[in-house]
């Protein structure tokens, strides 16, 4: 598409959000020609969650030169598996590099979103009650950004540090004390084995047991990193590599009995289900905590633990895992369903994150007062996870149906950055006011979603934070990821609805 953002003057674009997501959107929108938007971030610094979470061990689970975007590489990673440090730095370079934090309005928390159907604008409320208007919003919140606490009884009468790993404190001195940890997600593995060495007692309660495939990190020689700094285009066919690896595993997830020759030449590989039974047959001799620790739901069901050192730690000395049900957190500990009382200095929920909330707590409301939130009662749902009916103007990045669980979130979030500029093309060449997904387009796209995620390993019995209350699937794409490339590498014009500018508008203007 030949049209240039520059003509979109008239416009401006309101971000919500300062993660990966929202930083390339911004980015682009700085290489498309266009300066005129503004981020809105609670926090006080740009990251998301990888400035909120600091708890030991942070780390991701996708390799680092895959881990970041396409159009800015990083020669100089340290690692195969990028650590939360080296990640946060690598985004605060870019919004030095793009003079992204004067274009931030940071400690400012959005509470509504209100689209007005006379000016075609968007009012933003922040919880102190300012007003912020736009002509475009993006979201860009991420799915897991809320920190999940389980309701147990009595969790505020306990009189010792208690706390999520996603808003760790640090203020607290574990060494030597007897420390619980509920719940035994990725988050949970990364920090078990680091708070296990200085513990002196530490029990985690698991409610069931996850997989476990070998991660095999190690540090990049300095001649890898001069050779990714000199050599043209060698990072580019090592991503290449990378992300073919990486789709490779999605065989594992889809039960479609008529798999395209992809996912039956992956699934003859067998490789994630042969790494997790090696590792834990290496890793636990004893036959029983192996049983305790052996999953009895199909394999990516729940999320894939990737780890070398968490099956190690749980056999530690000062290690001990508790399945019995927990019935309440009393002042002094833990008591169990089976009516044992265990006593504790302090508790840490590894208990994830409210992903199905989808822009919780945010209240949405779209053209003629539709309340998004109502609109998502049975579930988040939207186009390509980007646009809702009803909802002019409004794009979504990491919105329902675009989480993966085998390959980059960030691959993702580039080709969602990539269709929200192209919209924004299009409005400006049709001079319109506002593009808006089609109801019939969005039908189409919903009954196709869920043929595919009928097919796939999550609609299983298992619970995880892939589905909400009701098991309806909000979060997780069910196909390959080039897939979605294709998908999204194109703007449709006849798939959305356009109203022409009115004359009388007021010019948009962000608070300052």
């Amino acid at each position: 598409m030949s049209v240039d953002l520059k003509n979109m003057r008239d416009k401006n674009v309101l971000i919500i959000g300062s993660g990966f997501a929202g930083i390339c959107m911004a980015i682009q929108l700085l290489r498309s020609g266009f300066d005129n938007f503004q981020i809105i971030e609670k926090g006080d610094d740009l990251g998301g969650t990888w400035r909120d979470n600091t708890y030991p061990g942070c780390a991701c689970d996708v390799p680092s030169h895959f881990y970041s975007f396409s159009f800015e590489g990083k020669p100089d990673w340290t690692r195969v598996f990028p650590q939360r440090d080296e990640i946060f730095n690598y985004i605060s370079s870019l919004g030095a590099k793009y003079g992204l934090y004067d274009k931030t309005r940071f400690n400012t928390e959005i509470a509504e979103a209100a689209f007005n159907d006379a000016t075609d604008q968007w009012k933003l409320t922040t919880k102190s009650g300012e007003e912020i208007i736009g002509d475009m919003v993006v979201t860009a919140l991420g799915q897991l950004n809320v920190p999940k606490i389980p309701d147990i009884a009595g969790k505020d009468d306990f009189k010792g540090p208690i706390f999520h790993s996603a808003r760790w404190e640090h203020k607290h001195d574990l060494e030597n004390k007897k420390i619980a940890v509920i719940g035994n997600g990725p988050s949970a593995a990364q920090f078990i084995p680091e708070i296990a060495a200085d513990a002196g007692q530490l029990t985690v309660f698991q409610r069931s047991p996850c997989h476990v495939v070998p991660r095999g990190d190690k540090a990049y020689a300095n001649w890898q990193k001069f050779l990714f700094k000199n050599i043209p285009g060698l990072r580019r066919v090592y991503r290449g590599l990378l992300y073919w690896t990486l789709e490779s595993n999605f065989a594992v997830f889809n039960e479609n009995p008529k798999q395209h020759f992809l996912v039956r030449l992956f699934r003859g590989m067998g490789k994630i289900e042969e790494k997790v039974q090696e590792q834990i047959s290496d890793q636990v001799l004893d036959p029983k905590l192996r049983e305790i620790l052996t999953p009895d739901y199909q394999l990516g069901c729940k999320r894939v633990v990737i780890s070398d050192d968490y099956l190690p730690a749980l056999q530690r000395d000062n290690v001990t895992i508790e399945t019995k049900g927990i019935e309440r957190i009393t002042s002094t500990g833990i008591a169990t369903k089976s009516g044992q009382h265990h006593e504790f200095d302090a508790i840490i929920f590894g208990t994830g994150f409210e992903a199905t909330g989808f822009l919780s707590p945010l209240k949405i409301t779209g053209r003629l007062g539709t309340d998004l939130n109502q609109e998502w009662r049975d579930g988040a749902e939207a186009y390509l996870g980007i646009t809702v009916p009803k909802f002019p103007n409004f794009f979504m990045l990491y919105g329902p149906n675009t989480n993966l669980g085998h390959n980059s979130i960030i691959f993702m979030i580039e080709c969602q950055v990539n269709y929200v500029l192209n919209a924004l093309k299009e409005v400006a060449s049709q001079q319109a006011a506002t593009v808006e997904i089609s109801d019939e387009k969005m039908t189409e796209f919903t009954d196709h979603l869920k043929a595919r995620l009928d097919t796939s390993v999550w609609a299983a019995s298992c619970d995880s934070w892939y589905k909400n209350d009701a098991g309806k699937i909000t979060n997780n794409w069910p196909d390959f990821t080039y897939m979605y490339r294709k998908a999204t590498q194109h703007f449709v014009r006849g798939d959305y609805k356009f109203t022409p500018n009115k004359n009388e508008k007021p010019p948009a203007i962000a608070a300052e």
